[in-house]
């Protein structure tokens, strides 16, 4: 199989089975890239989400296009962006045509508030290891070590949550802060 084609199937079945947009795929793509594939670390992969996440644009796409730009240049950059968005695009038109015709009936609204649990499972899990990985340096709760505990970056979260919570400030001035402390404090002890 070629590299392209494995890029195509990988991506379109990551585009198939993200039910409940970028955050809420992120553990299938974690699952996928990183410890089915092994074409990122688990490092790349929270470097790769931290650069996905101020660039413009779906989270998932933006995934597709770094990794496949990683793997394969810009064509394999393509290939995945496209492979990606290709089953959303196909079943919002099958759902379209299905929710026109079928709107009224009351299995289709339960079934649409049925899915909102798993999604925010999802979400919390995906957002479970990525403050494994920033804390403590791994993705998994069994090999949390607190004598790897990062102080300075739980600091810069819990500050970034007050200021998006409380103070309501601009995510892209939180983040553009934090990258700016971050930067300044590890330079200074050496990290």
């Amino acid at each position: 199989m070629t590299l392209y084609w494995e890029i195509f199937l990988t991506y379109f079945k990551i585009g198939l089975f993200s039910i409940g947009g970028g955050h809420a795929a992120l553990p299938i793509v974690q699952d996928v890239v990183v410890n089915q594939k092994a074409w990122l670390s688990m490092m790349e992969f929270t470097d790769m989400l931290t650069i996905t996440e101020m660039t413009p644009g779906p989270l998932v796409i933006n995934n597709a296009t770094f990794v496949g730009n990683k793997l394969a240049g810009v064509p394999g950059g393509l290939v995945a962006t496209l492979s990606c968005m290709l089953p959303s695009f196909l079943i919002v038109l099958l759902l379209a045509y299905l929710y026109k015709r079928y709107k009224t009936l009351t299995a289709v609204n339960g079934a649409l508030y049925g899915i909102r649990p798993a999604v925010n499972g999802l979400i919390a899990g995906a957002a479970l290891s990525l403050l494994l990985v920033a804390l403590f340096g791994t993705n998994t709760l069994h090999q949390i070590s607190f004598g790897s505990f990062d102080f300075i970056m739980f600091v810069l979260i819990l500050l970034a949550f007050i200021f998006q919570r409380k103070r309501n400030v601009n995510p892209i001035i939180i983040i553009l802060s934090c990258g700016a402390a971050g930067l300044f404090i590890y330079s200074i002890i050496g990290i």
